[in-house]
Parts: C-alpha cells; structure tokens; sequence
C-alpha cells in the first residue's frame, strides 16, 4: 500500500513537473512572439515598438562660419562748391574720427563773397529801419516799407548762403571711420556734385560671414552673434544679424550674413578675420532623431501610429536638429505617435503593439 502511494506521488510530482515545463516552454515562446519583430510577423502578432509623441520644444542651434571685418556702409563725401583744391590730408586706409579735415579747398573767394554779402545786409538792415522811421511820421508808403522788408530778407538770404558757402570749402569726415577711396589731388578744381572721398563706417562695422548654404533656413535678421576674432584672442564681440545676402557664391555654396557690432573705440579695424557663431531658436515641432529614416537622404521619413495601431510611413521635411531631437517642418503634427525604435523592419499599414512586451520597454 506504501508502495503504491509512493508510486503515485512520483507519478503526479512527474505531470506537474511536465505541464511546467510545457508552460514555461510555451510562455517563452509566446514571449518571443511577442518581442521579437520577425517572429511576430510570421504567426501575425502585432508588430512590437516603441513610440513617443512629437511635441513643441525650443530648438536652438549654434552656426558656425568665418567672416572678416568690413565698413558697416560707404558714405561719398561731394563738392558742394567750385573752388581750387589746396590739401588732401588723409590716406587711403587711414583712421578718421567725426570732423576730421579730409580735403581743404581755397576760401578765399567765399570769404570775401560773405563779407561783401554781410555789407549788403548791413545796409538792407538800416534801409528798412529808415523806411520805418518816415512812415511813423507819414513820409514813406506801405509799399516801400514792404520792399525794404523783401531787400532786408534777400539780402540775408545771401549771407546764410556765403557762411554755407565757405563752410564748404572744408571737407570733413562726418562720422569715424576709414578712408576707402581718394578721388581729387591738390591743385584740381572741383565741380558741384563732384565726388572727392568715400568713408567707410566704422562705428558700428559688419562681421561679413560666410554661411554654408545648408544652413539658410535658420538664419535670419536679428537673431544674435558671437565673434571672436584673431585680433583680440580671447575675447567676445556679441551683435546681431543686420542682412542677408539674397544669393548664394557658385565657387564656395555660401552666403554672405552680415552682423553688426559696436565699435566705439574703433578697435575692431577693416579686414580683421574670426569666427562667428550665429544662436538660432524657435519653438518648433520635433521628434526623437532616432524616429527618422533616411535622414541625410532626399526623402527622409518616419512611422506614425494611428488611432487603430496601424504604422504608416510618411515624408518629412527636417529643420534643426539639437540635443537629439529633429524639428519637423512638414509631415507630422504635434501629438501624433512615430515610432522611435524598431521602425526599420515595419512595412506600411503593420499593426504594431506599442510600448509593451519589447526588451526596450521593459522599466
């Protein structure tokens, strides 16, 4: 009687050690079913994935580029009168503050014109107070008082113009800057409207940077600069984007950006090289870069889940990429679903089962 209880003990010990051992064997195997892709392709499971949603992010980017230090604009100093040319001080390259001389014409026509036109005025002035004397006692008419007022008024009117006049016959730099062009010599003489010197400015300047055309989406006016030049190592210049050249150079596929900085003390010379790093940031839709297939190609694409857990492909259109997320220009809306790992092995239309039984969602 032992023996046959003992016997059957080993008997039910041996069935549950079989249907456990079958379990488990069927437990791994539905496991596997479960979180492994081709696997689960083969008996029609869904599909296992990992997804997250795309959502809005400040996305910042640094550009880099180098740039060299040019006059922020050109400014074409004229002849405003006809006189002979007797000095031209500055030097094509030379440093010029606000009033310095840059060409001295002879005056000694225009001094003598306003000293002749102060006469003039001189006596306007004691006519009209004549005129006024004798009509307060009935001896002169409302018609000549007028007249000596309109004599009095034009003969003013010449000495405004001889003070302008001679004014004129010193040419001096209206701003700090550097002498760019040199277009008269002593001993010429001039004509009106004549160019005779070109200034460039200097306070502020531009940083001329060359960007790399793959980078002009993100650049645009007034977004901030950092410069760093070879002439002050060690030391930030910071600015902002003031233009935008319209086209890009055939040779070196960049384009020109320009950025202005404050240059009080004239520090910062014209054709100084450095380095510019240009911050863009916008708020933007983005996805994890891992989402996105083809990256670098013509077509780049990702997987987005649907409300039924079908994965369908779909084209994008990239902007920035920082911190490891991609921005999404066209293509996916924010909230919605893209898979961001185990893409690479669905098809169009899989269901898939997401954030569940794949190693990678194990917590």
């Amino acid at each position: 009687m032992a023996d046959t209880r003992a016997w059957n003990i080993r008997i039910l010990v041996g069935l549950l050690l079989s249907i456990a051992i079958i379990l488990a064997v069927l437990g791994a195997a539905y496991s596997r079913l479960r979180t492994v892709q081709r696997d689960a392709r083969l008996v029609g499971f869904p599909i296992p994935v990992q997804t997250v949603p795309a959502t809005v992010h400040s996305m910042q980017q640094l550009i880099g580029a180098s740039g060299t230090i040019e006059p922020s604009m050109p400014i074409t100093l004229t002849a405003k009168v006809v006189s002979r040319v007797l000095k031209v001080p500055a030097d094509v390259g030379s440093i010029v503050q606000r009033g310095t001389l840059l060409v001295e014409l002879d005056p000694r026509l225009y001094k003598a014109n306003m000293q002749s036109a102060q006469i003039k005025y001189d006596n306007a002035k004691r006519q009209l107070t004549r005129f006024q004397a004798l009509a307060r006692m009935n001896f002169a008419s409302p018609a000549e008082i007028e007249d000596a007022r309109a004599a009095e008024a034009a003969a003013y009117q010449s000495v405004v113009q001889s003070e302008i006049d001679l004014f004129n016959t010193r040419v001096v730099s209206p701003v700090p800057g550097v002498l760019l062009e040199r277009l008269t010599n002593p001993g010429e003489t001039t004509e009106i409207d004549q160019q005779l010197i070109k200034v460039g400015v200097l306070d502020p300047v531009y940083m001329n940077a060359a960007v790399t055309e793959d980078r002009v989406a993100y650049v645009y006016l007034g977004m901030n600069a950092d410069v760093e030049t070879d002439a002050f190592v060690g030391e930030t210049f910071h600015g902002t984007v003031a233009k935008i050249n319209s086209t890009v150079d055939q040779a070196t596929r960049t384009f020109a950006v320009y950025i202005r900085l404050a240059n009080r003390n004239l520090r910062l010379k014209k054709g100084v090289t450095g380095y510019v790093r240009l911050k863009s940031a916008r708020m933007a839709v983005a996805v994890p870069n891992t989402a996105i297939m083809n990256p670098q190609g013509d077509r780049p694409t990702v997987f987005v889940v649907d409300k039924y857990h079908r994965a369908h492909v779909r084209e994008v259109q990239t902007g920035l990429m920082a911190e490891g997320l991609t921005e999404i220009l066209t293509g996916v809306q924010e909230g919605e679903e893209v898979v961001v790992v185990g893409q690479f092995d669905l098809r169009d239309s899989d269901e898939v089962q997401a954030n569940r039984f794949a190693p990678w969602n194990k917590s």
